[in-house]
């Protein structure tokens, strides 16, 4: 199965590139900064021979800090940027003193402001910029057209920016959420899977204890019974040795399935539970989760302790590993406790911890499998064996789960509840 795919990576390679709506504008940017530079070389014509070289030397330099900074702007530090925004906007004022037609240059620099300096300093710049155009004017008079320019081009290039930040948050919005499902749907997968697996183990496990293994006692006791009526007939020894010799390999033979029974369900049985009982497992289970972080888990058992039906232990488990499971990578917790209570009609396990928290109402708005898949996998457990699921939770106060699973009438205290005690299973 394919691994899983991490949604933070993709965010920060997106954020770490350029997204190709912002390539489209900066091309866009570049073609107007070529036409209008082509209008301000043009314009030398009308100038006397020493302003139309200064003009041609002011326009070339511009032209070529312009597209040797947009193409290397983006790996420089902040104040090599900057450094170079002034030297442009020197050579532009510089250029708009010697022809006038060079003011038009001010609109891409307010593309290049806002790129630069994507917060409020940006914005100040093109008002600063705006300001400079207008002033550059007073000494041959300032008219309607020549204040208004400078101004409604300010404001469409300010709509424009907000505009397409919009634009680029929600695609990488959209971008983060299709890597979250695809996540979330490879997660929900292996999950499914190893659900599906553990349940057949578990269906297998049942199927030879209630069929094989019962079956393999039985024909122990009724061996047993067979040979101790045989001993009633009043039969000599010699008449006996024949009958009770074929019932000894016949109880051998039943003997020696009945323990490879055993070992088939214990082999399908979670390893833990196989070695130790509950308690123990959960004890090993967080004494793993312990030793990975720096998080304290304490195991406890409240009531009157003991054997559930494998099923239900299993089940049981697994919650448990769920729960401390999520505690670890996403509490931020320093302290944990695991609770088994037994109750004469149910058993309940609850797992506190003293962790950030989150809130659950915000939680369970969420589209389905995004975010705290953890606590839906607990949920459908605890549902496959007819249990409840709680969560109480609050930001910066710690979370309480606590899962409940009713027990049949045979797991009352004392009953046993995998076999006839003569069976020895």
């Amino acid at each position: 199965m394919e691994t899983s795919l991490d949604p933070r990576a993709g965010v920060e390679k997106l954020r770490r590139t350029q997204a190709p709506d912002e390539d489209a504008l900066n091309d866009g940017v570049h073609i107007l900064t070529t036409t209008l530079l082509i209008a301000a070389l043009v314009s030398s014509v009308n100038l006397p021979f020493g302003e139309a070289a200064l003009n041609l030397l002011l326009c070339s330099g511009f032209a070529v800090l312009y597209f040797y900074g947009t193409t290397l702007q983006p790996a420089w530090r902040e104040r090599t940027s900057l450094a170079w925004l002034a030297a442009l906007t020197l050579l532009w004022v510089l250029a708009m003193v010697v022809s006038p037609v060079s003011i038009y240059l001010l609109f891409p620099l307010f593309f290049l402001y806002l790129r630069v300096m994507d917060d409020v300093r940006g914005v100040v710049a093109v008002l600063a910029a705006t300001a400079a155009s207008v002033l550059t004017q007073a000494p041959t008079g300032l008219t309607m057209g020549g204040v208004m320019g400078p101004a409604v081009s300010a404001a469409v290039v300010l709509a424009i920016h907000y505009a397409f930040r919009t634009l680029v948050r929600i695609s990488r919005e959209r971008e983060e959420l299709i890597a979250q499902l695809i996540a979330t749907r490879t997660q929900l997968a292996e999950t499914e899977r190893a659900a599906g697996v553990a349940e057949e183990r578990q269906r297998l496990a049942h199927e030879i204890h209630d069929t094989v293994a019962q079956g393999l006692s039985s024909i122990q006791m009724l061996l047993h019974s067979a040979e101790r009526d045989l001993q009633n007939l009043g039969l000599t020894e010699q008449q006996l040795a024949g009958p009770n010799r074929f019932i000894s390999l016949a109880r051998t033979t039943a003997r020696d399935n009945l323990g490879e029974a055993r070992a088939m369900i214990a082999a399908l049985q979670p390893a833990s539970l196989s070695e130790t009982s509950l308690q123990g497992a959960l004890e090993r289970m967080a004494s793993g989760f312990a030793a990975a972080g720096e998080l304290t888990i304490e195991v406890g058992v409240e009531g009157d302790g003991r054997q559930l039906p494998m099923r239900t232990e299993a089940a049981l488990l697994r919650i448990a590993q769920g729960a401390v499971g999520n505690v670890a990578k996403h509490a931020g917790a320093t302290r944990c406790r695991v609770t088994v209570t037994y109750e004469p009609d149910e058993v309940r396990l609850d797992v506190v911890d003293n962790g950030s928290g989150f809130d659950p109402s915000e939680v369970e708005q969420r589209p389905a499998g995004l975010g705290h898949i953890g606590l839906d996998a607990i949920r459908q457990r605890a549902a496959e064996q007819g249990g409840s699921l709680e969560v109480e939770s609050s930001p910066g106060y710690g979370t309480a789960v606590s899962v409940a699973i009713p027990l049949p009438v045979g797991a009352a205290p004392g009953a046993t509840l995998e076999a006839d005690p003569s069976s020895g299973i």
